[in-house]
């Protein structure tokens, strides 16, 4: 049959573990958004928290996640990707019901933190492994769009997720929510148990030691990038919270626009990300960082100029266009610094540093926005100031990186040199 649309082309482009993996990512986010969009809402509304206490539990479960994310990585490099993948995936089965049980049994407050604790726990385990997976099986060429599906996959479940689980919690408990979450796991685990092989590659660290991390961190390219990454992160998560208090209480939206707002971020990737990933492969990664911190800034500091009704929707807008530019860039340049022998650990290193600065972001967003007096104009500038600095620090970046190390390019090319010697 003729393929008119060039469907079966695209299709046989990547490797059928990268379309196992799209469709792992549809369904995991799918699951977790269903839940954890609503979860501050339930610890403020219904446990009777204050929202210093809601950062706090935020603050607690991010860091035991990013701990977690080095731990899976180092781990998938000894015992292989598809048993951590596994494993992480059935505790988290576990921690849903766990918390849909404390949920239902008004468990005091410091144990329900301790079961969202274990949830972000199991989470990291697996987290990173995904991306590891498709630097292990892409060529180095075709990696910016392979990322580039692997976020179309998680943005489509991000579309459907809190729209279903607004809809479920109208004829149903929370508690219950998280037994449908559970079922949407245990879909993913059946990906990954019969869809998905083992990538690890042959050469491997005899086992798992804590001082590996050293040795990670010693790697001086790859340690500024995480710090650049770590720094960018925490202006980046105030689109989750400051942007969601300014659409609301300053713009006046009500929240089913804030979650059309969302949702337009969602839809904007589903149909652009491949094609702006196409055009990220064809220049270096940190102009391309670069880029993105600077459409950032723009995005964010726009949000300065007035409360108009449809101006948080320009802003989101902007700020998706700069995602869609970081998110594969990032992936690839991480790949890239990446050794193959310790891979799961390089991505593992660089999934700690991330997710410190996904912690550290809510604090500061909360401590910016009291410091400031409600100044909100003053406080996007603030914002947009911090992507201006990420995005000279990526030029400066650029230095320490080889070229075949910035150019998904000249990376293919080296690849294709190596193979006639290791055959």
């Amino acid at each position: 049959m003729e393929d008119i649309f060039g469907i079966r082309s695209f299709a046989s482009k990547f490797d059928r573990q990268v379309w196992g993996l799209f469709g792992a990512s549809i369904v995991g986010v799918l699951g977790s958004s269903l839940v954890m969009t609503f979860m501050s809402i339930y610890m403020y509304e219904s446990l009777g928290m204050s929202m210093t206490q809601v950062g706090i539990a935020d603050f607690i479960t991010t860091i035991v996640g990013a701990a977690a994310a080095y731990a899976g990585g180092a781990l998938c490099d000894v015992y292989g990707r598809k048993k951590l993948l596994v494993a992480g995936l059935a505790l988290q089965i576990i921690s849903y019901l766990l918390i849909s049980l404390a949920i239902d049994t008004k468990v005091a407050i410091p144990l329900f933190i301790l079961t969202l604790a274990f949830n972000s726990f199991n989470g990291g385990l697996y987290r990173a492994i995904p991306d590891v997976m498709i630097a292990d099986v892409v060529p180095a060429g075709e990696l910016v769009e392979a990322y580039g599906l692997l976020r179309i996959g998680s943005n489509l479940g991000w579309v459907v997720g809190p729209v279903l689980g607004g809809a479920f919690l109208m004829v149903t408990s929370y508690g219950n929510l998280f037994l449908i979450t559970g079922l949407t796991t245990f879909t993913y685990l059946l990906i990954a148990v019969f869809l998905l092989r083992d990538t690890m590659p042959k050469t491997r660290p005899e086992r798992f030691r804590l001082r590996d991390i050293v040795t990670v961190a010693s790697d001086r390219p790859f340690l500024m990038f995480c710090l650049i990454m770590l720094f960018m992160t925490i202006p980046y998560q105030q689109m989750y919270t400051l942007f969601s208090v300014y659409a609301s209480s300053y713009v006046g939206l009500d929240n089913f626009s804030i979650g059309v707002l969302f949702a337009l971020s969602g839809l904007m990737v589903a149909l652009f990300q491949y094609s702006v990933s196409v055009r990220v492969g064809r220049h270096p990664m940190t102009s391309m960082l670069a880029l993105s911190a600077v459409i950032f800034a723009f995005g964010f500091s726009l949000l300065s100029v007035s409360t108009w009704f449809f101006m948080p929707f320009i802003g989101m807008a902007i700020i998706t266009t700069a995602e869609m530019i970081w998110s594969p860039a990032a992936s690839t340049m991480q790949a890239n610094l990446s050794p193959e022998r310790m891979r799961g650990r390089y991505f593992g290193f660089s999934g700690l540093t991330s997710n410190i600065g996904w912690a550290i972001g809510p604090l500061f967003g909360g401590v910016l926005k009291d410091s400031m007096n409600n100044n909100v104009p003053a406080l996007w500038v603030v914002v947009g100031a911090m992507f201006l600095v990420c995005a000279v620090a990526f030029l400066g970046f650029r230095r320490f990186v080889p070229d075949r190390m910035n150019s998904s390019r000249e990376a293919a090319k080296e690849k294709e040199m190596e193979a006639p010697l290791k055959a």
